[in-house]
């Protein structure tokens, strides 16, 4: 247990690190927004770059803090009828929607974007609009995001199976 307990700390290490490193692409989208109305109305010269910097940064911004966010428990949860049952009923429901729901959504999607994305780094695959940015690098982060959230899924599950098993919280920090 202690091996998997090491593996989970170094998953949340990971999405943490990553999570506060993105954070910083806030400011630059806060940077390029400010500086895109500033050039439109001001010198009413709008830049061709924006709305895809926008895209960008955004999508870093939020596929890179979905795990973090889903292990400080910043997801929103509607668990009104849940809550009122024991803890190993909570941990059953919780394992049950995870293996039926989560899991099989979500390895799917990266079942399909990998060969997706290997084929946009293939042929460097640019965007049709705009100034014709390169998206293979936007697709490659989506994945890599996408993947820290199955890993983060992975821990919550670990976490859930030992409730289930022991009737308490495994405390992994």
């Amino acid at each position: 247990m202690k091996t998997v307990i090491a593996i989970m700390k170094i998953i949340e290490s990971i999405n943490e690190k990553i999570a506060k490193i993105t954070s910083y692409c806030l400011i630059l989208l806060i940077l390029s927004l400010v500086y895109e109305v500033f050039a439109r109305y001001v010198f009413n010269a709008p830049t061709v770059w924006s709305s895809d910097a926008t895209y960008f940064l955004c999508s870093i911004a939020i596929i890179f803090a979905m795990a973090y966010t889903w292990q400080v428990g910043g997801h929103v949860s509607v668990d009104m009828i849940l809550v009122k049952f024991p803890v190993k009923v909570q941990a059953f429901w919780n394992v049950f929607f995870m293996l039926t729901m989560f899991f099989l959504c979500w390895i799917l999607i990266v079942w399909v974007m990998v060969p997706n994305v290997i084929e946009s780094w293939r042929i460097l695959e640019r965007s049709s609009i705009g100034y014709f940015p390169p998206i293979y690098p936007y697709k490659t982060w989506i994945l890599i995001g996408t993947f820290m959230l199955v890993l983060q899924g992975v821990n919550v599950f670990i976490k859930e199976i030992y409730r289930l098993i022991k009737g308490k919280e495994l405390t992994v920090s």
